[in-house]
Formats: C-alpha cells, sequence, structure tokens
C-alpha cells in the first residue's frame, strides 16, 4: 500500500528573513571603543607626547606633534623645517603659532627674519609687541640698526670659547668673500683671496690693540692703500707685487660701504643686535623695508644668520634649543651668500639651531636652484595648498609622495596642510589655533583696515 506523503510547507521568504524557520544566535553588544579593531584603516595610536602640538590629524582623529627637536633620533635625522604653500592657505598663521608662540612655551628661543611688509612694518611687528620684545629695524642709510660684517661675535680662525669641538660656523673671512662674490659678479681668484685675508688679518689685530671691532671700511681702504709691511707674508719675490692684489676687492667693498649696504652691516654693531639674545626669548628681526633687488637683504640675511650661528656656537655648552624663522626662503638661498647660509645649516644639530624656511611656488625655481637644494634638506616639511597644477606635482616629485597627492594639494582648505616628518608616512592636519593665537597671527589687517582685539591692545 503506498504512503502518501504530506507535501513540504512553501518557506516564506518574509518569514525566512526575519529567521522565523531556523532559530538565529544573538549577536554580542559592544561598544565603539571595542569595535576600533574592526577598522583596519585605523591608525594605531601613537605614543609619544614630547614637543609642540599643531593640530587634529584628519583620518584618526588624533591630535599631531610638529616638533624637530622631540622627533629628532627616533623619526628624523635633522632638525629643519621647511614650509610650502600658495599665498592665503595658512601658512604664515602656522609658522606664528607652530614655530613661534608654542616654541617660547616650551622654553626654547626664537629668532625670526621678517620680510614681509604689512602696514609700513614687518609683519611679525605686532606679535613682537604684544609679547614685550623688541623689534630691530634695519634699513639702508643709517637710520636703523646695523649688525658689523666684522663683528667679534664672528669668529675670525674659527675658534670659539666654551664651544663644542667640530663645529665651526662660517667665519668672517668667508662671510666677506662670499658678499664680494656676489658684488663683483664673479669668483675671486687667489690672489685677491689672498689679499683679503692678509688684510682682514692687519685690520683686525690693530682694531683689537684699539679695543674695538674693524668695520667694512677699514678693511677696504687697508686693501686700496696697503702698509708695506703687508706683503711680507707672501714672501720676497711677490712681497711687493702683491700690493696690487686687493684693489678691485677693495673697490667693492668702498662702493658696498657707501652705497649698497650702508648704515647695514659697515658700522659697530647696534646695542640692540649685540644683546638680543639675552634681553628675551623671542628676536624680531625686521628687514622688510630692505629692497629685494640688490645685495642688502641677502647680505643682512645671512650676516644674521652667520652672528647667530657664531653666537649659538660660543655658548654650544648651554645646550639652549633655538628656532630661526625665515618667512621668505628664496632670498638666502642663492648666490655666494647663499653657500655661506646654506653650510651653516649643516651644523644645526651641532648648534641646537632648528631652521624654518617658508617658500611659495616650488614650480618656479629651476632645477639647479640652491633654494631647491635648501627646501630638499629638511627633515620635516609641512605643504600647504597650491592653486597650480605644476607648483603641487613640483613638490610631489622634490619630497616623492604618492601618485596622486597633486590633487589632494590642490583641494587643501585654508588651515589644512600635509606633514611629511622623516621616514614617516604623510598624513592630513587641521591646524588649531586657540582664540587668542588667532588675534596675534592675523595676517589681514592691511586688507580689513582693523588690528585684531590683542594687537590693537598691545599697539595702543
Amino acid at each position: 500500500m503506498a504512503v502518501s506523503r504530506r507535501p513540504a510547507p512553501r518557506r516564506s521568504r518574509w518569514l525566512d528573513r526575519y529567521g522565523w524557520y531556523e532559530p538565529r544566535l544573538e549577536g554580542a553588544w559592544t561598544t565603539t571603543r571595542q569595535a576600533e579593531a574592526w577598522n583596519l584603516a585605523t591608525n594605531r595610536r601613537r605614543t609619544r607626547q614630547e614637543g609642540v602640538l599643531a593640530g587634529l590629524n584628519t583620518m584618526s582623529q588624533e591630535l599631531e606633534i610638529v616638533d624637530a627637536f622631540a622627533a629628532y633620533g627616533a623619526e628624523t635625522s635633522g632638525i629643519n623645517v621647511v614650509v610650502i604653500g600658495d599665498i592665503g592657505r595658512g601658512k604664515s598663521s602656522w609658522i606664528k603659532t607652530v614655530c613661534v608662540l608654542r616654541q617660547l612655551l616650551a622654553d626654547r628661543q626664537v629668532v625670526v627674519l621678517d620680510k614681509k611688509p604689512q602696514a609700513g612694518v614687518g609683519e611679525y611687528t605686532p606679535l613682537a609687541a604684544a609679547l614685550g620684545a623688541e623689534s630691530i629695524r634695519f634699513r639702508i642709510g643709517g637710520s636703523g640698526a646695523c649688525l658689523n660684517l666684522l663683528d667679534s661675535a664672528i669668529s675670525h680662525g674659527g675658534h670659539h670659547e666654551h664651544g663644542l669641538e667640530g663645529v665651526v660656523p662660517a667665519g668672517q673671512e668667508a662671510l666677506v668673500l662670499a658678499v664680494l662674490t656676489d658684488a663683483m659678479g664673479r669668483q675671486l681668484d687667489e690672489r685677491e683671496k689672498a689679499a683679503v685675508g692678509a688684510a682682514l688679518t692687519a685690520v683686525s689685530g690693530e682694531a683689537l690693540v684699539a679695543g674695538r671691532d674693524p668695520v667694512l671700511r677699514d678693511l677696504a681702504m687697508r686693501l686700496l692703500d696697503p702698509q708695506a709691511k703687508d706683503g711680507s707674508i707672501f714672501g720676497s719675490r711677490w712681497a711687493e707685487r702683491s700690493l696690487e692684489w686687493g684693489v678691485e676687492p677693495g673697490l667693492a667693498l668702498l662702493r658696498l660701504a657707501d652705497r649698497d649696504l650702508r648704515g647695514l652691516v659697515d658700522s659697530p654693531t647696534s646695542p640692540a643686535v649685540r644683546d638680543a639674545l639675552e634681553t628675551h626669548p623671542l628676536v624680531h628681526f625686521d628687514v622688510s623695508a630692505l629692497p629685494t633687488d640688490g645685495p642688502a637683504l641677502r647680505v643682512v640675511m645671512t650676516a644674521v644668520n652667520t652672528w647667530l650661528a657664531n653666537r649659538l656656537a660660543a655658548r654650544s655648552s648651554r645646550y639652549q634649543q633655538t628656532i630661526l624663522v625665515v618667512e621668505e626662503g628664496w632670498h638666502v638661498a642663492t648666490g655666494s651668500t647663499g653657500e655661506v647660509f646654506r653650510t651653516n645649516l649643516k651644523l644645526s644639530r651641532g648648534l641646537g639651531l632648528s631652521t624654518v624656511s617658508a617658500f611659495h611656488h616650488p614650480a618656479e625655481l629651476p632645477p639647479d636652484s640652491p633654494a631647491r637644494a635648501l627646501m630638499a634638506e629638511a627633515s620635516i616639511v609641512v605643504l600647504f595648498g597650491q592653486a597650480r597644477a605644476d607648483d603641487a606635482g613640483e613638490a610631489v616629485r622634490l619630497y616623492r609622495l604618492p601618485a596622486g597627492t597633486e590633487d589632494t594639494l590642490m583641494r587643501l582648505g585654508r588651515g589644512q596642510c600635509l606633514v611629511k616628518i622623516g621616514s614617516r608616512d604623510p598624513f592630513l592636519l587641521n591646524h588649531i589655533r586657540s582664540p587668542w593665537e588667532m588675534d596675534l597671527t592675523d595676517t589681514d589687517a592691511a586688507v580689513t583696515g582693523e588690528h585684531p582685539p590683542a594687537q590693537h591692545e598691545a599697539l595702543s
């Protein structure tokens, strides 16, 4: 007898969706803290807490430390910083906040070479006034400050009392030869170099006996009107003829002292400059009144850098960390004076001197530009937005960033930047400022016609 089978019931897809036919295991409750492990794209939290905070990492939403001194050894092998970005993208505000104000809170000394004019003075003048620091202003003609190119703080022989062995910044002779090379538009030959060195030794010795520092005009006149004994160091054969070797360098120095550099580096160093490092942790050198064309700006900025490097070498046993801010970095990167500047940068670790250089358009620099070399040597790179594709592309090539980063750089908003620290992967950062910092770092006063509250109180 055949057994009839009951047909299997048809499954309703709606009941099946809600688990009507088979039992379903209950899910385990969790928290967003525990579920972080499932987000494989989340960066691990960084354990380093020393250093200056810069802003918020846009991916991990963690506060990021961008500090050359704190990163040295663990993440970088150098302490120099380069900041690149288009005008109006927040580059200057970032430098003023992260590289100046917060560095002062970290008990470091900050020296600013301020080239950007604002309302007739340097852009950092309101910030210096609010902090009680003097603005040391350089002007051609003698109405401003002066930093003697032959100041005794700049070594003549490379020795610094209480300095570290092997840390020898450029001295007076190297600085004078660099200035002469740029002024004469050619390299000096060996006879001219020998004449300059001999004359420098002679005027330095006489000035030491007189209890003063020699000045540029002393050196020029010694080259143009040497004493008979000056040639004796070259032997009897060349003693007389060597007196003529310094004529052209002497004429060039005399022109610089009387015209192009008058009142800037040709007189005794101003007391405000001489005592700058001892009076306030912020030293503001306002060079905004110097013309971009000609040697004045480049020579003064290189002289300040050399003077600072020598001062730090002399007090290197104190291990004082110092930051030098150069807002218009391309000014100090060209010519023979630029070579002196870059030579001093190579001693940054021994001097405890971190140089922060700012640039605008990397694509405008020739492939063999010294400015490009200066940019490439930085251990920390901060890239703000670029409006032009060629500038964004050049930044990507210069720092070997991943393909497609060009589009990221062109899309960055104001206050957003891409940061690369040593060999660490680059990350996007939102720069965060307190209301007080916003007031002090405002750069739109000349456009709006109004001082921010903090600046207005400091200037009134």
